[in-house]
């Protein structure tokens, strides 16, 4: 990862583009990593890095518009900094990677990307044991004052997200937890059956028959700890299951 100016510095219009006939958002004649050289090799995804790179720029020049430009431009670092640690460096074949950044850059989720044959996949496809364990995180809670009209803090609570394995099942979890958001509402994810797909696990909602509703988990190494990323783009899982209560997306909780 050092090797892309974006993720270091946040300012790709100092990265110089390579001279490889694929170019990317980074220096192909440094390109270390499978990633860095599948990219470089790989027209489409080649194509896909440079429009992933001109939305990080354009979204970064959009915070100067906004109100709070700083805080604005700390939390584009930031996402962009949690895809490509969670998502995009997670990927192991060339679908995965296109996946992640086509649904980056569209800011939209492609649904039904777990395997169907999932009895069928390779030992260096199923989940490491990062992938199961509790994961936790502890935020402050806030709740609004009708009579001062302003949120005060009210202590914090810890989320907790515990992935179980299924005997003969390494592709299947079972997912249990309650998350307590900032505004200290709070959704249960009950007993939910959990589907492993490329580089992450996936909750579907079988409770709402006329739409998809997904969460998905992904485990990754970061801050040099286990931690776990939920992702919910386009927000329609916490909508199905617990109304508007809460953000599952973006939601980083560190392995126990």
């Amino acid at each position: 990862m050092k090797k892309l100016c974006i993720a270091i510095i946040g300012i790709l219009g100092t990265c110089l583009l390579s001279t490889h006939a694929n170019a990317a958002s980074f220096d192909c004649n440094k390109a270390t990593t499978w990633i860095e050289k599948t990219i470089c090799t790989n027209t489409e995804l080649s194509d896909l890095d440079e429009a992933m790179a001109k939305k990080y720029r354009e979204d970064i020049n959009n915070a100067a518009n906004n109100e709070d430009s700083e805080v604005y431009r700390n939390n584009v670092i930031i996402d962009q900094k949690l895809w490509l640690t969670f998502q995009r460096n997670t990927c192991k074949d060339t679908e995965c990677l296109i996946r992640e950044y086509t649904e980056h850059i569209e800011e939209q989720t492609n649904y039904g990307v777990a395997w169907n044959f999932s009895d069928e996949l390779n030992s260096s496809d199923l989940p490491r044991k990062n992938a199961f364990g509790k994961f936790s995180q502890t935020s402050q809670i806030s709740i609004y004052n009708s009579g001062t009209q302003r949120w005060e803090d009210t202590g914090k609570a810890k989320n907790t997200v515990s992935i179980h394995s299924v005997a003969n099942k390494p592709y299947l979890s079972i997912i249990e937890g309650v998350l307590i958001f900032t505004n200290a509402h709070t959704c249960d994810l009950g007993e939910s059956k959990a589907i492993w797909s490329q580089n992450h696990w996936v909750i579907n909602d079988n409770n709402q028959p006329d739409e998809t509703l997904e969460l998905r988990l992904y485990p990754a190494t970061y801050k040099g700890k286990s931690h776990l990323l939920l992702k919910d783009i386009d927000d329609q899982f916490r909508w199905g299951r617990c109304g508007a209560r809460g953000y599952f997306d973006g939601i980083v909780l560190e392995r126990e």
